[in-house]
């Protein structure tokens, strides 16, 4: 029992350091946060990022294998990752995959307080690339983009690694992105209080209706 509680208690404060340096290198950036900031937002003693992560540096990547993990989760949905359509030829069951994707995301990233932190750090890792970035792309990015890439061959009829297919599936992607870290924007000009369930609704609606277009255009372009 004093086992189980004691790697209960480093298990949540492993947790606690990587959601306060989530938070911390994405809102002030890695260099301007200190061990101190990075413990006294965890309620933990500063050692404990030594002992757990050996510094600062692993800590950050702990913050990004965290990522992968989470944004893997939501992509999932208690089915196959971005599974590819069991007949390729069958256009219309992987395009449902794709918008049953966008869905997905749309609800993570409009209504779960946790995916702010995670797009700051993301998009900071992006503007200025750190080994935490390789980490993420490696095992995230990448192989993510080339699953959908090979979904959307199989909806439109395009080559998987085609330069227009690789384009396409990042367009697509970066309209899923706008609306997190845009959301100051958007919800003033819809005059929006917030975003919940119903707005959350609307934008998946209005996303997927732009990969629908998308895909019947580039079907024309592949035919």
């Amino acid at each position: 029992m004093a086992r189980t509680s004691i790697l209960r208690d480093a298990e949540g404060t492993r947790q606690a350091l990587i959601r306060a340096g989530l938070d911390l290198f994405g809102r002030n950036g890695f260099d301007a946060t200190s061990i101190r900031e990075l413990a006294q937002a965890a309620k933990v003693n500063s050692a404990g990022i030594a002992y757990h992560f050996g510094g600062k540096d692993g800590l950050r990547q702990a913050c990004a294998q965290a990522i992968i993990a989470r944004m893997q989760a939501v992509l999932a949905g208690g089915a196959p990752a971005v599974a590819i359509a069991a007949d390729a030829s069958d256009r219309d069951m992987a395009t449902e995959q794709l918008l049953s994707l966008i869905d997905r995301i749309v609800v993570f990233l409009t209504t779960v307080p946790d995916s702010e932190m995670i797009a700051r750090f993301v998009v900071r890792e992006m503007l200025t690339p750190s080994p935490a970035f390789e980490t993420i792309y490696g095992g995230l990015f990448e192989p993510v983009h080339r699953r959908v890439c090979q979904v959307w061959a199989a909806a439109t009829g395009m080559a998987p690694e085609a330069p227009a297919t690789r384009l396409a599936v990042f367009a697509a992607i970066g309209q899923l992105f706008y609306f997190r870290i845009a959301r100051p924007a958007i919800t003033r000009r819809m005059g929006w209080d917030g975003i919940g369930p119903q707005e959350a609704r609307a934008i998946a609606d209005a996303v997927r209706r732009s990969v629908r277009a998308s895909i019947l255009a580039c079907r024309g372009e592949a035919s």
